[in-house]
């Protein structure tokens, strides 16, 4: 994590911007804090403005507040980035990727973070 710190952003992820959508995280996945995860996107238009990864945390009412700040100073052009999960709560997260480019920031649809360890891992077979 990062000791960055961004001005608030009033612009919601709603309607999602077209310039440049999330493709994973998928939804649905279960992260564990301290593990590293992929986050990858794609442009439709030219971003040349470095974009800011974040992780947001939904509240008891529903609403999204940022939780970390994942990555900074990213090259949209990049598709992607690697990133270590923080140590966080337990519960209900999604990504949102900014830049003063976009008009809405993109998002990604809800994911959970635990601390599960090797739980989520495949099973192996003999």
């Amino acid at each position: 994590m990062t000791d960055t710190v961004l001005p608030p952003r009033p612009t919601p992820c709603e309607p999602a911007s077209d310039a440049l959508l999330v493709r994973a995280p998928t939804g649905g996945e279960c992260w564990n804090c301290v593990e590293r995860r992929q986050i990858s996107w794609r442009i439709t238009e030219g971003l040349d403005h470095p974009c800011c990864v974040l992780l947001e945390r939904r509240t008891e009412k529903g609403e999204w507040s940022e939780a970390a700040v994942l990555a900074s100073q990213v090259d949209p052009r990049a598709l992607r980035a690697s990133v270590v999960v923080p140590e966080l709560p337990e519960g209900p997260y999604r990504v949102r990727i900014t830049s003063p480019e976009l008009p809405y920031d993109a998002c990604s649809p809800p994911l959970t973070i635990g601390r599960g360890g090797t739980a989520h891992a495949p099973a192996r077979t003999r």
